[in-house]
């Protein structure tokens, strides 16, 4: 029989991975319907040169940065809600979310326009529509995001103290939440545009060249049914993007808190091993799918 408390502590390890695969997954797709992964730089740069489109982009910094404000902000007013006016836990996470939600339609509202204005010499226009489309797309994928990094932390930081130290961290909530969200937004504007960049934005241009300089800009605009906007691109990315940055994000969470699982219950250098078997092992693997694909699928172009 296994007993209780390593069952317990298996639950909940179970739980932190799957909130850390919804974070990665749904901040990915959040981003695709913004246009913040790293080829919204095209999406800004193609009016100057003369290709006009309708896509929405919000980026004013980078996906770490914004997500990582979300996460603190949502922590924070979950905490004051939980630990100062004594609601419960779940009350007080759909009020943080909620509350962050706006603020993050009010981020996004004021990137878009700004982004949109500054490049109105070149005759870009300003689509309402794509406005009012996008931003619920944008709301409700935060919201989830929010909402699974604000529990996630709670979860950490309580499980903290009541296994022990076996699992979790000692820190408060809105810094927990701020580290989750800054490394959402780093696996979403890694793993996810794999599948985003010049996959989709220029699919009219061979694959496997990436995006030549001389080709900045020049994004692909129209949809398989009249004009693209971002909302194409989420379609698309809920295939492969979103699905590979949630597993990305569970995955981190699986190695890193089996490395401290591992040493909390044997001892620190056996931790300190397991984790410099876990770099090994990924460097190998990393390499094998490489030469794997080079052999497969030929030189790049």
């Amino acid at each position: 029989m296994i007993p209780i408390e390593v069952a317990i502590i298996l639950g909940v390890f179970a739980l932190v991975i799957g909130l850390g695969t919804i974070i990665g997954w749904f901040e990915d797709l959040e981003s695709d319907v913004g246009s913040q992964s790293n080829p919204n730089s095209q999406v800004q740069l193609a009016p100057q040169v003369g290709v006009l489109h309708r896509m929405f982009n919000k980026a004013i910094s980078g996906e770490p940065i914004s997500n990582g404000m979300l996460g603190v902000t949502a922590g924070t007013v979950f905490t004051i809600f939980w630990y100062g006016f004594k609601l419960h836990p779940v009350i007080s996470v759909a009020l943080a979310c909620a509350f962050t939600m706006f603020v993050h339609m009010s981020f996004a509202s004021s990137a878009h326009l700004g982004r949109v204005s500054g490049v109105s010499t070149f005759k870009q226009p300003l689509f309402l529509d794509v406005v009012s489309t996008h931003l619920p797309l944008i709301a409700s994928h935060g919201f989830i995001v929010t909402t699974a990094v604000v529990s996630l932390s709670y979860i950490l930081y309580n499980s903290y103290f009541r296994l022990e130290g076996l699992i979790g961290y000692p820190i408060p909530i809105p810094f927990i939440a701020f580290l989750l969200g800054i490394m959402a937004g780093a696996v979403g504007s890694s793993t996810g545009d794999v599948h985003y960049g010049a996959e989709r934005e220029f699919q009219q241009f061979p694959f496997g060249e990436g995006v030549p300089s001389k080709n900045f800009g020049n994004i692909t605009v129209k949809a398989e049914l009249g004009w693209r906007t971002s909302i194409d691109c989420v379609y698309y990315c809920a295939k492969y993007g979103g699905p590979i940055s949630g597993f990305c994000y569970g995955l981190i969470l699986l190695l890193d808190n089996l490395r401290l699982l591992v040493g909390n219950f044997t001892t620190s250098i056996i931790g300190v091993v397991v984790g410099a078997a876990i770099i090994l092992l990924l460097i190998v693997t990393n390499r094998y799918l490489e030469v794997r694909a080079r052999r497969k699928f030929g030189p790049y172009i």
